[in-house]
């Protein structure tokens, strides 16, 4: 029997029972005297649990409360706006780092050139980007008709020159011509000029080579090193079509490799110390 008594469950039994009896006499309607009187025996226990009953639901109110959910739902929230943030961050440093590197080891790769290095700071909005700014001018001693490459090809040239700005012509734009030549046989053209299809620039022209010039597809073209402008030997593009029927009077389409759209720092010819092969 003291085991009976001392056990848990016979102690939540006997409670529940309580409440029942509790429950029943607080919604018996017009019962007469004795449920009277039984109301008065019992109305101490039912203000106990009135009260606890209050207190216990206050607490959980106070906890649950939609403010404080909606206190805590903008606490996470800040909490991944502020991570998805630095994670941009992160990857955006990332590639700036890429793209710097890949600056960096065309330096290196041609010792006999003097570079300045500029970020596009601004572009014209016309579908062929024939115009680029860039946050290098005369301080840093940049002229007019300077060559502006990437690693990836020839830019354009210095137009225009301000204290801490340049003014770029670029590739896209008709009226600009480098003298060019193909690495495999060494024969010299003009390039310049875009190869539209459906309104789509495809590539660069190139004319003027020699009648019996031997032009494939997939033939590297570099600069040629006449005219003073651009040194000899940088990468311009590859031959993706020979005119080999004639029409018009250019001999061959190149590839244009620059995303000029989405170009974002590129290398200042500012001096040469020996023509490159």
């Amino acid at each position: 029997m003291r085991k009976l008594w001392n056990s848990r469950p016979m102690w939540i039994a006997l409670t529940a029972i309580v409440l029942l009896i509790v429950l029943a006499a607080f919604t018996a309607n017009g019962r007469g005297t004795e449920d009277g009187l039984f109301r008065t025996a019992i109305s101490p226990v039912a203000a106990f649990l009135h009260t606890a009953q209050q207190k216990v639901g206050g607490f959980f109110i106070r906890i649950f409360t939609p403010s404080a959910v909606q206190e805590e739902n903008e606490r996470l929230r800040e909490a991944v706006l502020l991570q998805q943030q630095q994670l941009a961050l992160l990857d955006e440093t990332e590639k700036e780092n890429a793209r710097l590197t890949e600056l960096l080891n065309y330096v290196e790769t041609n010792p006999n050139l003097h570079f300045v290095t500029a970020s596009v700071i601004g572009r014209d909005s016309n579908p062929y980007i024939d115009t680029i700014m860039l946050n290098a001018g005369s301080r840093n001693g940049v002229t007019e008709k300077m060559a502006v490459i990437t690693p990836h090809g020839v830019v354009g040239r210095v137009s225009e020159v301000g204290p801490n700005w340049c003014r770029v012509k670029t590739m896209c734009d008709e009226k600009m011509r480098i003298s060019v030549m193909v690495q495999r046989t060494r024969d010299e053209g003009m390039l310049g000029g875009l190869y539209l299809e459906d309104g789509e620039r495809i590539g660069t022209l190139l004319y003027y080579l020699p009648g019996k010039a031997d032009i494939r597809v997939g033939d590297t073209i570099r600069t040629s090193g006449i005219g003073g402008v651009f040194p000899k030997g940088i990468y311009v593009g590859t031959v993706i079509a020979v005119n080999e029927e004639g029409k018009g009077s250019y001999d061959a389409i190149v590839s244009m490799d620059i995303d000029f759209l989405h170009l974002e720092e590129a290398l200042i010819v500012a001096g040469v110390d020996e023509a490159i092969g």
